[in-house]
């Protein structure tokens, strides 16, 4: 399954959906929190609520895959029940990209689409999670250089 995944876009929707229109051929889209959108206008991106979300997203969300859980929430925690079966944990806040590998458990962070506080212009990531394989690229919105690379088999 091969998803795309954003965080914090703060409003900006047209940016959420041009992404959608580049990337027509993936199994799905995820949004780590801080739309400030309403699900109508995000669509087709499953959300979680982040700390600046007013409308009514559930606070965490889980995934279930053959190749590995993804658990989602937009805060950057997790705890060990939480963990439990997850391969993938995706959070947003922080505005920085980010992809660590705790023992068994995989920590991405997208970046954010709007008001990066990294190297970026804004950030998004394509994850590809097969059965033995999993690839994440972090990509810059506006240049589509490959900002981060992780490969895991």
């Amino acid at each position: 399954m091969k998803y795309l995944v954003v965080s914090d876009a703060h409003g900006n929707v047209e940016l959420m959906q041009e992404l959608v229109k580049e990337y027509p051929k993936v199994d799905g889209y995820l949004d780590a929190g801080d739309s400030m959108s309403d699900s109508y206008s995000i669509q087709p991106f499953r959300s979680v609520k982040g700390n600046c979300d007013y409308f009514p997203f559930d606070e965490k969300a889980l995934i279930r895959n053959k190749g590995g859980n993804i658990f989602m929430r937009h805060l950057p925690y997790i705890s060990m029940q939480e963990s439990n079966d997850i391969t993938i944990f995706i959070h947003g806040h922080t505005h920085r990209y980010k992809i660590e590998q705790k023992d068994k458990l995989i920590v991405l962070c997208p970046g954010a689409l709007s008001r990066p506080r990294d190297d970026s212009n804004g950030s998004f990531a394509i994850l590809d999670i097969k059965e033995g394989e999993i690839n994440i690229d972090i990509i810059d919105v506006f240049t589509k250089k490959i900002l981060l690379n992780f490969h895991l088999m």
